[in-house]
């Protein structure tokens, strides 16, 4: 249910509704704000889901920089 909706707020939402959905997606521990470490996390994650695919390779380090970038 819960990816239906999403799926449905970022399809036909209004440019708010879609905003706010991709910033409580981003802020992880639900505090209003999205920090360093929750980006550094959703990065990782993107790279994580590239997998192989992701050229040139990548370091263990990049995604730290490209959040501090």
């Amino acid at each position: 249910q819960d990816f239906v909706m999403g799926l449905s707020i970022l399809l036909r939402g209004t440019l708010r509704e879609k905003l706010e959905w991709t910033f409580h997606l981003y802020d992880i521990n639900r505090d209003g704000y999205i920090n360093r470490e929750e980006m550094t996390e959703i990065v990782r994650a993107i790279y994580d889901m590239m997998g192989k695919y992701t050229y040139p390779a990548l370091k263990g380090d990049v995604p730290q920089q490209h959040v501090d970038a």
